[in-house]
């Protein structure tokens, strides 16, 4: 079962009606309420994270599922906005955009970034604890360039957590766990994805019941 696409953009555009959709979404596929406030929540959160994309933004959402698995879809084009956020950043009083605030603030970073290329999601890093965690790398499942349509880059949130795991005593990485820990769509959905193939970016939230 697939949802209708939503047209939703960063002044908010389609929120009402990709919330309207998740609604029809639990309803038809025999969610119970648990299941479907899961589904709401995370589908609030994708919202969000939509409205904190720097300048004007539009995506395609929507919803599907196959079994007993669902997945929030967020897809857009790559090309879209470039010198408009390229402009914003450089009059920032640093030259860079401001650091990313919470879970969903890195998976912005790595979603917006990934409209340049894939050297500056690569390079996306934040301080914990006095000390660098250079979280786009560490879920990093691939890099391809060999053509347009090729995949360019994709990251996980389960990759992230497996490179976490290889690092339990630094501090830094404590309190990353932490972030995650306290993160609504880290502790409700099974596995968050990003991945650029050709001139599209998308994020995937997948969940099992």
């Amino acid at each position: 079962m697939q949802t209708d696409k939503i047209k939703v953009g960063s002044n908010e555009n389609g929120r009402a009606e990709a919330l309207k959709e998740a609604e029809k979404f639990s309803e038809y596929v025999g969610l119970s309420e648990k299941e479907a406030l899961r589904v709401r929540l995370l589908t609030e959160e994708t919202m969000g994270l939509v409205a904190a994309i720097t300048g004007n933004f539009d995506a395609d959402f929507w919803i599907e599922s196959e079994d007993n698995d669902c997945k929030i879809h967020l897809l857009a084009n790559t090309q879209m906005n470039l010198a408009k956020k390229e402009e914003l950043v450089s009059i920032s009083s640093s030259g860079k955009n401001e650091a990313a605030k919470g879970f969903m603030g890195k998976i912005r970073d790595i979603f917006e970034n990934s409209f340049y290329n894939v050297e500056e999601v690569e390079n996306l890093s934040y301080t914990y604890g006095g000390g660098p965690i250079m979280y786009a790398s560490m879920g990093m499942m691939g890099s391809e360039t060999t053509n347009l349509n090729s995949l360019v880059c994709s990251w996980s949130l389960n990759k992230y957590r497996e490179a976490l795991g290889y690092h339990e005593e630094n501090p830094a990485v404590k309190e990353a766990w932490d972030e995650l820990e306290n993160s609504i769509v880290a502790s409700l959905a099974d596995d968050v994805r990003v991945s650029v193939s050709g001139d599209n970016v998308e994020m995937v939230i997948e969940m099992k019941f």
